[in-house]
Formats: structure tokens, C-alpha cells, sequence
């Protein structure tokens, strides 16, 4: 019964997430100065989400630096390349680490690329 009922409720946030991004998809195209303040407004929820203070300087930090980064991008196929890029440099430089070290720390194997 509960496996039923996750089912479902997995069901409906996905059908809610595609109807967000088809809304904001034609904001996107209808009104971008709107799309900008919508965007805005998800960001301020998020960062205003977090627990604690000190959580919320990180937050707004990391927005204000990806906000930078992408502002000198110059084109929209510009930005989606440095977006790539910086997800992979962090994926490689902190996800791929700490997932190799809880991995060696679960197995009681050596890891030998700390």
C-alpha cells in the first residue's frame, strides 16, 4: 500500500514539475523581464529556506557568483557551455571525491586518491 502511494505522490510532482516548467518555459518566451523576477523570486525562496544564517550567506554567495559568471557570458549557447562546465569541475572536484571516500569508508576499502 505505501509503495502504491509513493508511486503516486512521485507521480504528481512529477506532473506538477513539467506543468512549473512549461510555465515558466512560456514566460520565458512571452516576458523575460517577468521570467527574470519569477526566477528571482524561486532563488529568495530557496535561500530563505535554509536554516540557519550562515547557511543563507553560502547560499546568496554561490547565487551572486553564478549570477556573475553567467552575465559575462555573452550568448545563451555561451551560457549553456559555462554551465556545463562548471557542473562538471564541481562534479569532479567535490562530488566524485566524497563519493569515492563514503564509498571506501561503507566497503572498508583503501582509497588511494584522497
Amino acid at each position: 500500500m505505501k509503495r502504491r502511494s509513493w508511486e503516486q505522490e512521485r507521480q504528481e510532482r512529477e506532473k506538477h514539475a513539467l506543468n512549473e516548467h512549461a510555465r515558466l518555459s512560456a514566460l520565458f518566451k512571452e516576458n523575460r523581464f517577468i521570467f527574470e523576477q519569477e526566477r528571482r523570486r524561486m532563488i529568495e525562496e530557496v535561500i530563505n529556506s535554509a536554516r540557519d544564517e550562515e547557511q543563507k550567506k553560502r547560499l546568496r554567495a554561490l547565487q551572486e557568483s553564478w549570477d556573475k559568471k553567467m552575465k559575462g557570458a555573452g550568448s545563451v549557447h555561451n551560457r549553456f557551455v559555462l554551465a556545463q562546465t562548471i557542473f562538471w569541475e564541481h562534479f569532479h572536484e567535490v562530488w566524485h571525491p566524497t563519493i569515492k571516500n563514503l564509498n571506501s569508508t561503507l566497503n572498508g576499502t583503501p582509497n588511494h586518491n584522497k
